[in-house]
């Protein structure tokens, strides 16, 4: 079986080597790029299946990369940040990151979230689409048009939706839902994932006091309410 390959960029060496032996002993081959435009010209040859993206790079720094690599690329993405600020993560998924792992990491938890996304990344594995008066989603293509007109969504946005919409015949726990975005639960996964949802509603047009798509059931989750 071939084997996934993974590309670490960051500018501390010692790190490299650290996620260099983790990621081997996982059983992956790894790449390495020591800065933004390495990273750049390293994704664009090796079409790696997933990238471990440091926030503060030189040259390039990490939410740079990962906007023009989303020009042309859906890769999985995983930012690497010592910061914890809300705003800064925020800004990071906008950017099109698929997630983030702070510094110091727990390495169980890294591997786990690269096996998550890498199998969220397989094809085959979206819904078709949805259609009615006001929201028409394509999920195969990822494209998404309110009152016609076209409205763009995160990878993380986008994961939320197609969960909800798979599995639209029950109620998902908010855990549930946190764990298949992200691979394992925590308490910030849960905090995200309310800022998740309320972008989401945002953009869908779904007033979340008089919900058309995605009802909040109280102390249990959600559910995707929409008449398919």
């Amino acid at each position: 079986m071939k084997k996934d390959t993974i590309l670490v960029a960051d500018d501390d060496p010692a790190l490299r080597q650290v996620l260099d032996t983790l990621l081997q002993v996982e059983g992956f081959n790894v790449i390495q790029a020591t800065d933004g435009i390495e990273c750049m010209r390293m994704a664009y040859k090796h079409q790696p299946d997933l990238i471990l993206l440091d926030l503060m790079m030189p040259g390039k720094d990490g939410r740079a990369v990962c906007k023009q690599l989303r020009e042309a690329s859906s890769v999985p993405i995983i930012m690497l940040t010592a910061m914890n600020k809300k705003r800064d993560l925020v800004d990071g998924l906008e950017d099109g990151a698929d997630d983030y792992v702070t510094k110091p990491f727990d390495n169980d938890e890294l591997a786990a979230r690269i096996r998550a996304h890498l199998r969220r990344a397989r094809p085959n594995s979206s819904p078709a689409e949805y259609q009615e008066r006001l929201l028409k989603i394509a999920f195969e293509s990822r494209q998404l048009w309110v009152s016609g007109k076209s409205v763009m969504l995160t990878p993380m946005e986008w994961r939320v939706l197609e969960y909800l919409f798979r599995n639209r015949e029950r109620v998902v726990t908010g855990q549930e839902l946190a764990r298949y975005v992200w691979g394992q639960t925590v308490a910030s996964d849960i905090k995200n994932l309310r800022v998740c949802i309320s972008n989401l509603r945002a953009k869908i047009g779904d007033p979340p006091r008089r919900p058309r798509y995605i009802l909040n059931v109280h102390a249990v989750g959600y559910r995707f309410t929409g008449q398919v």
